[in-house]
């Protein structure tokens, strides 16, 4: 497994500690028993890495790097994932509205076909009430990956701060696409912090059957843990 864009982000953490002045980084190390995307596993039902860092700026603006290890058991054997995105946060009064480019790519994918990468755009709204938030998120991409056409999702979220160190949440969503099949998927889990570490647990699942997921349990329902380290303070 090609680890480098991981061994990367472990290089900026020094750097979150001297950007006032422009803004701020927060990096953050994550392993995860599973990763999956849109409620299809992306790591073969396989545990992955993941690395993350989110610059924030004064003026509302942010932009931000993900990776995460992969496994799609393809010819190239596509070891990684890359996420650039960037967008700004738009506040009135508990409701936060965010507008979102993200760009996905597969740098080291080798094997001739239809790209994995795709660009979509994306629309955030959440309402924080006491300790419950609530969030939703509309995106649309104009070629999805595989040349799969068009592809539209909404998803909602919620998640309720039971302690300063407990929280649980809950996601449900919907995905359409032109070339391929529309699935459902959804979570509920809890997340438990301690310092500057996080694990989540949460049970995952969608409406596909095997034969609609390419004859794979990558669709099937699991439970997933992941353990987050972050280089900041909350």
């Amino acid at each position: 497994m090609k680890t480098w864009p991981l061994l990367l982000v472990c290089t900026l953490p020094c750097f979150a500690l001297a950007a006032d002045d422009w803004g701020r980084l927060y990096v953050s190390l994550s392993g995860t028993s599973d990763y999956r995307y849109n409620g299809v596993s992306y790591s073969d039902s396989e545990p992955a890495l993941q690395g993350s860092v989110h610059w924030w700026r004064p003026d509302r603006f942010y932009a931000g790097v993900w990776t995460s290890s992969v496994d799609f058991n393809d010819p190239g054997h596509t070891a990684y994932e890359l996420d650039a995105y960037a967008g700004r946060h738009f506040d009135a009064g508990d409701t936060r509205l965010s507008l979102e480019v993200l760009y996905t790519f597969f740098p080291d994918k080798t094997f001739r076909g239809p790209t994995y990468d795709f660009i979509q755009g994306k629309v955030r709204a959440q309402r924080a009430i006491g300790k419950l938030m609530l969030g939703g998120v509309a995106a649309w991409s104009p070629e999805a990956s595989y040349d799969s056409g068009t592809m539209w999702r909404v998803q909602a979220d919620t998640s309720y701060q039971v302690t300063l160190s407990l929280s649980v949440s809950a996601n449900l969503g919907r995905r359409w696409i032109e070339a391929g099949v529309d699935r459902t998927f959804w979570d509920a889990g809890v997340t438990l912090s301690w310092k500057r570490l996080s694990l989540d647990v949460r049970y995952a699942d969608t409406n596909l059957s095997p034969a609609e997921c390419n004859n794979s349990d990558r669709c099937d329902a699991t439970v997933i843990g992941t353990l987050t380290l972050r280089f900041y303070d909350l």
